[in-house]
C-alpha cells in the first residue's frame, strides 16, 4: 500500500466526519441533498469535539508542508478531506525523510479519524509492536496487547500511541515495497 492509498482513506475518514458528525443534513423535495440550513426549527446536533479535531488535523498537515516545503504556493482546498493530496503534491520533490514522515502523519491521522467516528477496531489489524501479535484493542486512549505473555518489565500490559503504530506501518510498508522491487 502506497501513500496514495493511505491518503485515500485517510481523506475518506475525515470527509466521513465532516459529513455525518459536522455539517448540518438536509434534504431538497426530490430527495437529493441541499446547502445545510440553520434554524430554530432545522437544528442538528454539532458535534465541537469532532469540528476542533478536524481542524487540528488540517493546521497539522498545513504546519507540516509550511515547515518541510517552505514557499508553497499552492493555497491549501477549502474540502478538508482534499488536504492529503495537497500534501503529497506539495512535498513529492522533497527528500525520503520527508515523505515518510508525511505518510506517518497521514496514516496516524486515518486511525485518529476512524477511532473519532467511532470504529475503534482499525487498530486490531495491527502487530503489537511488543511481540508481534495482530489484534491490538484500543482501550483508554492507547492500543493495548490483549497477550497474556506479552508484558512490560513492570508486568503490564504494553500500550501503543496511534503515532507508534504508524510509524511502524509506514516502516513495514517500506521494507515490503523494496523487497517486491
Amino acid at each position: 500500500m502506497g501513500h496514495t492509498d493511505t491518503s485515500t482513506k485517510a481523506a475518506a475518514q475525515l470527509a466521513l466526519l465532516v459529513e455525518y458528525f459536522v455539517e448540518l443534513r438536509a434534504s431538497s423535495p426530490g430527495g437529493g441533498r441541499r446547502s445545510p440550513t440553520r434554524s430554530i426549527e432545522n437544528t442538528a446536533p454539532l458535534n465541537v469535539a469532532t469540528l476542533s479535531h478536524i481542524h487540528a488535523s488540517v493546521r497539522e498537515i498545513r504546519e507540516y508542508v509550511d515547515i518541510e516545503s517552505p514557499g508553497t504556493v499552492e493555497p491549501l482546498p477549502k474540502d478538508p478531506a482534499g488536504v492529503y493530496d495537497w500534501c503529497i503534491r506539495n512535498t513529492e520533490h522533497d527528500d525520503e525523510a520527508v515523505k515518510r514522515r508525511r505518510d506517518t502523519i497521514i496514516y496516524r491521522q486515518y486511525l485518529e479519524h476512524a477511532i473519532e467516528a467511532g470504529d475503534d477496531k482499525v487498530v486490531r489489524h495491527h502487530r503489537c509492536p511488543g511481540c508481534g501479535t495482530v489484534g491490538l484493542h484500543w482501550k483508554s486512549g492507547s492500543a493495548v496487547c490483549r497477550k497474556r505473555d506479552c508484558l512490560t518489565p513492570d508486568g503490564l500490559r504494553p500500550k501503543w500511541t496511534l503515532a507508534h503504530l504508524a510509524a511502524e506501518y509506514i516502516a513495514d510498508q517500506e521494507k515490503r515495497s523494496r523487497r517486491a522491487t
